[in-house]
């Protein structure tokens, strides 16, 4: 299994992995019980508070083709091993894990590159667990306490590890094929009426599915669009 670090209190454990990723091993986990300057997505501001768990890996694969991918993964497995207590939750394109509608987990992926090629990536999750107040997050998010559930964040960060590291190999190597199905199966959306923001623009349409390589097929007025990148707005 991976080797894990764990902290009581960093800026961010993506910040970390990047700054050290030359003395650190493949496959590399830090772990902060608190983050003072935790990111997220399109660098939001990641609130990250005691109770939860914030976590980031550091992987230097041999293959890059799909490294988008690993963001899937990532929420795929979190969402697999949540299920393991009797909660359904659901993906929303394309990496964040909800639970009634409100946000779980936010995932965050950055590379690395060196004279001019990517070498390396940092993977980074948050996971709301036993929060109580999250009115300050700036948008409907829960929490695995707010359900009824408490868990050993230890054993629970392991379980998503093994999950993600079942399928990592098969991902770098073929892609979002290997766990397309499964991610269909948890992406409640399809056929649905959806807006997809990118920055400033917007557009709206029908969920039509999710292209072999994880990109969402959107049905318009007018076509069909494959969305590479954006926030999916119900």
């Amino acid at each position: 299994m991976s080797n894990i670090l764990h902290f009581e209190t960093l800026d961010s454990t993506q910040t970390y992995l990047k700054n050290h990723f030359l003395t650190l091993d493949d496959k590399t986990v830090v772990t902060a019980d608190e983050q003072t300057a935790g990111r997220g997505r399109f660098d939001r501001k990641w609130i990250s508070q005691p109770g939860g768990l914030y976590f980031s890996i550091l992987l230097k694969p041999t293959r890059i083709d799909f490294l988008a991918n690993l963001t899937q993964l990532m929420a795929l497995s979190i969402c697999q091993a949540v299920e393991k207590y009797g909660i359904q939750p659901n993906l929303k394109w394309p990496n964040d894990v909800q639970v009634n509608g409100k946000k779980l987990c936010g995932i965050l992926s950055e590379t690395i590159t060196q004279n001019g090629h990517v070498t390396s990536i940092v993977l980074g999750a948050g996971v709301n667990i036993a929060q109580k107040d999250l009115s300050h997050v700036g948008q409907p998010a829960i929490s695995l306490s707010e359900l009824g559930i408490k868990i050993n964040k230890q054993d629970f960060l392991q379980n998503i590890l093994e999950l993600f590291f079942q399928s990592y190999s098969a991902v770098i190597s073929e892609g979002f094929g290997v766990i397309r199905q499964a991610y269909r199966e948890r992406f409640p959306f399809i056929g649905k009426q959806i807006t997809v923001k990118n920055g400033t623009s917007s557009l709206m349409g029908v969920a039509h599915d999710l292209s072999p390589r994880g990109t969402l097929l959107l049905q318009t007025a007018c076509d069909t669009q494959e969305i590479l990148i954006g926030d999916v707005i119900i």
